[in-house]
């Protein structure tokens, strides 16, 4: 498995970090931007997810629309 975890110095993919810009506007245009608080982008390369439930959730949502 290859996890990545980001610390603020691990490259994402791409579209991951497309998806992470696309989370953090859409929090904050909901000035909802402490539910990222605290929750870890720890991201499973191979099987192309979120370690993180609430986070996976997101991006679930952001890759079908």
């Amino acid at each position: 498995m290859a996890t990545i975890l980001w610390d603020g110095e691990s490259v994402f993919p791409e579209k991951i970090e497309l998806f992470q810009k696309f989370l953090k506007k859409y929090l904050t245009s909901l000035n909802s931007v402490e539910l990222l608080e605290g929750k870890p982008f720890h991201y499973d390369l191979d099987g192309d997810e979120f370690l993180n439930p609430d986070i996976q959730k997101y991006y679930y949502l952001w890759s079908i629309a």
